[in-house]
């Protein structure tokens, strides 16, 4: 399923966000986000909240397994 994307957006964003129908995730450590929306959605709220004056932008999403595989990280001692 690689046509789904997250959108970033400024907690600021958040209301608009939820007046477009989307569900906003909000986390300390990836900030604010909606996540797992296709992405003809995802271009079409994003045309609307910047149109709103809100800085947002398409991320990527991958899967945690393999972002968890990429040697990044380190297990606890």
């Amino acid at each position: 399923m690689s046509d789904l994307v997250d959108i970033v957006i400024p907690a600021s964003a958040q209301a608009a966000a939820e007046a477009l129908g989307l569900t906003v995730s909000r986390s300390v450590t990836s900030g604010v986000r909606v996540r797992q929306i296709a992405r003809e959605d995802a271009e079409i709220a994003l045309e609307c909240l910047r149109d709103w004056g809100f800085a947002a932008r398409i991320s990527e999403t991958a899967p945690e397994r393999e972002s968890a595989a990429d040697g990044d990280l380190k297990p606890a001692a």
